[in-house]
């Protein structure tokens, strides 16, 4: 069974992130600070993958509906796991980080 990825909205975080919310959530954010979240735990068991799929896929969306085309930044944990940023010709770039 699969689950398709829904970001949390910007406004739904308002509570402080723990260090097990940190370590079990990829976070995306742009440089205008938090943008989303992706659970790594079930029942959406996202992966680094399927975040910069849906990054990919929703790049461009303007008006709530995507990312307006913005850089953003993929957290898990303290450390930064991927950068997705508009190439040259308009298309996003995905950069992925492996673990030491």
């Amino acid at each position: 069974m699969s689950y398709e990825l829904v970001p949390s909205d910007r406004d739904e975080i308002s509570h402080q992130e723990t260090s097990e919310y940190r370590r079990t959530h990829y976070r995306v954010y742009d440089e205008n600070g938090f943008l989303s979240t992706f659970a790594a735990t079930s029942p959406e068991n996202a992966t680094l993958a399927s975040v910069s799929a849906h990054l990919c896929k929703t790049f461009a969306g303007t008006g709530g509906t995507g990312y307006a085309s913005k850089d953003m930044v993929v957290m898990l944990g303290s450390r930064i796991v991927a950068v997705v940023r508009k190439g040259t010709d308009g298309l996003p770039i995905v950069t992925t980080f492996e673990a030491d």
